[in-house]
Protein backbone atom coordinates (compact mmCIF):
# COMPACT_ATOMS: atom_id res chain seq x y z
CA UNK A 1 0.00 0.00 0.00
CA UNK A 2 2.99 2.03 0.32
CA UNK A 3 4.41 2.00 -3.06
CA UNK A 4 1.30 3.65 -4.98
CA UNK A 5 1.73 6.57 -2.69
CA UNK A 6 5.25 7.34 -2.99
CA UNK A 7 4.74 6.85 -6.47
CA UNK A 8 2.46 9.52 -6.71
CA UNK A 9 4.27 11.47 -4.85
CA UNK A 10 7.21 10.84 -7.05
CA UNK A 11 5.11 12.05 -10.22
CA UNK A 12 4.00 14.97 -8.05
CA UNK A 13 8.47 15.98 -7.56
CA UNK A 14 8.40 15.21 -10.84
CA UNK A 15 5.79 17.67 -12.31
CA UNK A 16 6.60 20.46 -10.02
CA UNK A 17 10.54 19.90 -11.12
CA UNK A 18 9.58 20.45 -14.74
CA UNK A 19 7.52 23.48 -14.00
CA UNK A 20 10.43 25.11 -11.64
CA UNK A 21 12.46 24.33 -14.54
CA UNK A 22 9.92 25.88 -17.46
CA UNK A 23 9.85 28.89 -15.08
CA UNK A 24 13.82 29.33 -14.55
CA UNK A 25 14.32 28.86 -18.45
CA UNK A 26 11.50 31.36 -18.95
CA UNK A 27 13.13 34.15 -16.26
CA UNK A 28 16.18 33.51 -17.60
CA UNK A 29 15.22 34.43 -21.32
CA UNK A 30 13.52 37.66 -19.81
CA UNK A 31 17.02 38.34 -17.92
CA UNK A 32 18.23 38.02 -21.18
CA UNK A 33 15.96 39.97 -22.82
CA UNK A 34 16.47 42.87 -20.60
CA UNK A 35 19.88 42.85 -20.12
CA UNK A 36 20.11 42.92 -24.33
CA UNK A 37 17.42 46.23 -24.20
CA UNK A 38 18.94 47.74 -21.13
CA UNK A 39 20.67 50.72 -22.07
CA UNK A 40 24.71 50.93 -22.23
CA UNK A 41 26.52 54.22 -20.63
CA UNK A 42 27.87 54.38 -24.63
CA UNK A 43 24.15 54.32 -25.60
CA UNK A 44 23.44 57.27 -22.79
CA UNK A 45 26.10 59.16 -23.96
CA UNK A 46 24.85 59.25 -27.56
CA UNK A 47 21.82 60.35 -26.56
CA UNK A 48 23.26 63.20 -24.36
CA UNK A 49 25.33 64.13 -27.60
CA UNK A 50 22.92 64.28 -30.07
CA UNK A 51 20.54 66.20 -27.30
CA UNK A 52 23.25 68.43 -27.02
CA UNK A 53 23.91 69.28 -31.08
CA UNK A 54 20.17 69.76 -31.31
CA UNK A 55 20.30 72.22 -28.95
CA UNK A 56 23.10 74.13 -30.51
CA UNK A 57 21.36 74.26 -33.91
CA UNK A 58 18.03 75.19 -32.40
CA UNK A 59 20.13 78.10 -31.00
CA UNK A 60 21.14 78.96 -33.96
CA UNK A 61 18.57 79.03 -35.89
CA UNK A 62 16.63 80.79 -33.28
CA UNK A 63 19.26 84.01 -33.76
CA UNK A 64 19.41 83.76 -37.06
CA UNK A 65 15.08 84.14 -37.45
CA UNK A 66 15.44 86.68 -35.06
CA UNK A 67 18.05 88.70 -37.17
CA UNK A 68 15.76 88.46 -40.07
CA UNK A 69 13.14 89.26 -38.32
CA UNK A 70 14.41 92.59 -37.06
CA UNK A 71 15.56 92.88 -40.36
CA UNK A 72 11.98 92.99 -41.89
CA UNK A 73 10.52 95.12 -38.91
CA UNK A 74 13.65 97.80 -39.56
CA UNK A 75 12.52 97.35 -43.30
CA UNK A 76 8.79 97.93 -43.22
CA UNK A 77 9.35 100.70 -40.83
CA UNK A 78 11.37 102.37 -42.81
CA UNK A 79 8.69 102.27 -45.72
CA UNK A 80 5.98 102.89 -43.22
CA UNK A 81 8.24 106.36 -42.64
CA UNK A 82 7.97 106.88 -46.28
CA UNK A 83 4.41 106.45 -46.68
CA UNK A 84 3.86 108.98 -43.67
CA UNK A 85 5.92 111.58 -45.49
CA UNK A 86 4.12 111.23 -48.81
CA UNK A 87 1.09 111.06 -47.04
CA UNK A 88 1.70 114.42 -45.14
CA UNK A 89 3.27 116.14 -48.44
CA UNK A 90 0.08 114.78 -50.36
CA UNK A 91 -2.12 116.15 -47.39
CA UNK A 92 -0.04 119.55 -47.71
CA UNK A 93 -0.86 119.63 -51.11
CA UNK A 94 -4.38 119.56 -51.41
CA UNK A 95 -4.15 122.32 -48.37
CA UNK A 96 -2.45 124.12 -50.70
CA UNK A 97 -4.80 124.32 -53.78
CA UNK A 98 -7.58 126.48 -53.80
CA UNK A 99 -10.33 124.97 -55.08
CA UNK A 100 -14.14 126.39 -54.90
CA UNK A 101 -17.60 124.39 -55.36
CA UNK A 102 -17.07 126.07 -58.92
CA UNK A 103 -13.37 123.97 -59.65
CA UNK A 104 -15.85 120.59 -59.00
CA UNK A 105 -18.11 121.35 -61.40
CA UNK A 106 -15.63 122.58 -63.69
CA UNK A 107 -13.96 119.11 -63.74
CA UNK A 108 -16.40 117.20 -64.05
Amino acid sequence: MLAPRVERALVAIATHAEQLDSRILRLERQLEDATLRAPTQEDLLDVRMHSARVAADLARVTVELRAEIEDKVAASAAKESRLRTLAESIADLSDALDTTPQDWAASA
